[in-house]
């Protein structure tokens, strides 16, 4: 608790600040790891208020709109993501380059535009080599995790289930989910 409130002080907020953050009511593990952060960060001064919205809209008409977020004074804004195929670009590509902020269905919730990532995504999009790739997704992880831009707070977990009936089942890897398209029945 010394160690925060250390660097409350150094920002500039030594009786800590207020903000919001926003989550999806209807995802019962966002709801709770918000309530968590609420008590957690309030015992260091940081006040947060709680704003639950569904998730069909939490993207397009809320969190995924700068404008709203800053109306709104929401600094905390919960989400979820995986990559669109298995490597650190598709991690990393949507939700922290400068040039994928917009104006309603933003995807990039923290508005990072930081040269220095923009760079370095770039650089990523330009080389096969996978060696280099992943040098570049660890400076990328590093800085986004330096600047504290993405807090990783819910781990969550699925049950898959499937019909006896079904043939050709396995779960992709880095979907972590059926593959649909080659599913069959007996």
């Amino acid at each position: 608790m010394s160690k925060a409130k250390a660097q409350l002080k150094l920002c500039g907020w030594p009786n800590g600040f207020s903000t919001g953050i926003a989550y999806r009511s209807d995802r019962p593990e966002e709801v709770r790891a918000a309530q968590s952060l609420q008590a957690a960060l309030g015992r260091v001064g940081i006040k947060l208020s709680l704003h639950g919205y569904l998730s069909g809209s939490y993207f397009s008409n809320f969190a995924g709109v700068p404008t709203y977020v800053h109306r709104h004074n929401l600094g905390i804004l919960m989400g979820g993501w995986k990559p669109d195929w298995p490597d650190g670009y598709g991690f990393f590509e949507l939700i922290t380059a400068g040039d994928t902020i917009s104006p309603a269905g933003n995807t990039n919730i923290a508005e990072l535009n930081d040269p220095k990532v923009n760079r370095l995504l770039t650089k990523m999009a330009s080389t096969d080599d996978a060696t280099t790739r992943n040098s570049y997704t660890a400076q990328v992880d590093r800085q986004v995790m330096k600047d504290a831009v993405i807090l990783p707070e819910v781990y969550a977990k699925s049950l898959l289930y499937r019909s006896p009936n079904l043939t050709n089942v396995y779960v992709q890897p880095f979907y972590g989910m059926y593959n649909y398209a080659v599913l069959g029945l007996k």
